[in-house]
């Protein structure tokens, strides 16, 4: 008996719910400069850069929809949507941004000296506490995409097996 094979290229929403589990965790890792230590935690907030890039890519087409209908005829949820991720990018362009002017390990062991001012490190301690909140936001008005996307990827495989198994 012939079974069907099955697809084992990952479909576009599981790689945009494992990218955004990355930056989940690496936005977790960023934010505890305590427990991690200043070094890592600039070397991983420069990183983050690339998946977040990722990630606008990813939702590029969705962005541009959006953004030609926004003076038209569009529901409330999608208009805020779409003006908080705008926001969203820019505070996190912030936050990276002033840290790397703030650098206290990453840049000074490539070379690069930096004399820091204390505005930067103003700027860099409000805009991260403020993306603290925003990301919150973020992920509550995504949760029941976050909840339905991590059931059907990441725990359904996980109940099939344990079916199986009972099986035989």
């Amino acid at each position: 008996m012939n079974r069907p094979q099955r697809n084992l290229q990952p479909s576009k929403t599981q790689v945009r719910l494992y990218l955004d589990l990355v930056l989940f965790v690496l936005f977790l890792v960023t934010n505890a400069p305590q427990g991690t230590g200043i070094l890592f935690h600039e070397w991983i907030g420069i990183a983050f850069i690339i998946p977040i890039v990722v990630h606008v890519v990813m939702d590029w087409q969705w962005l541009v929809s959006v953004t030609q209908r926004l003076f038209r005829k569009l529901n409330g949820e999608t208009r805020f949507n779409h003006f908080w991720d705008i926001l969203l990018f820019i505070m996190m362009t912030l936050v990276t941004f002033s840290g790397v002017i703030v650098s206290h390990s990453a840049l000074p062991s490539l070379g690069i000296p930096i004399q820091v001012d204390h505005a930067w490190v103003e700027l860099h301690e409000a805009t991260a506490n403020l993306l603290i909140i925003m990301v919150g936001i973020h992920l509550a008005m995504h949760l029941k995409w976050i909840v339905s996307t991590m059931k059907r990827y990441l725990f359904q495989t996980n109940a099939r097996t344990v079916v199986v198994e009972a099986q035989r």
